[in-house]
């Protein structure tokens, strides 16, 4: 097999362990407490060597945070995601949103929320269709 150069080397907690010199215990704890990235493979949980790498050199990570985008489904009567956009660490939401900045009709309700990575909300904003008007 080929290996493709596109495609980052993958590591195994117990690899990455092995690279910062630490636990496979404390590796699963930077990574569920989001300091440290990781996907899985399968039902294997890996992580992209040059990031474990940087990690181990002192390199400490700024996760994006997510907006998402949610219009009033009136069948229902609750929210429904219209879209997601990712944006920066740092990013403090605004007072005010324009409809069309964020891809909802003009006179709709809509609801931002403002993610981690983690998917835990930080902060949120509703619009009701009598302040959109």
């Amino acid at each position: 097999m080929v290996r493709d150069p596109l495609i980052p080397r993958l590591v195994s907690v117990t690899e990455a362990a092995e690279i910062v010199g630490c636990s496979r215990q404390n590796i699963n704890n930077l990574i569920n407490s989001g300091k440290l990235p990781a996907g899985n493979a399968g039902t294997t949980l890996v992580l992209a060597e040059d990031t474990v790498r940087r990690y181990a050199a002192g390199e400490r990570f700024s996760f994006p945070t997510v907006l998402v985008i949610d219009g009033l489904d009136e069948a229902t009567d609750g929210w429904v995601e219209q879209f997601r956009k990712a944006v920066p660490p740092d990013y403090e939401m605004p007072e005010r949103f324009a409809p069309s900045d964020l891809g909802v009709a003009a006179g709709e309700p809509y609801r931002v929320e403002l993610l981690d990575n983690q998917g835990r909300t930080l902060a949120v904003k509703t619009v009701d269709a009598e302040a959109v008007n």
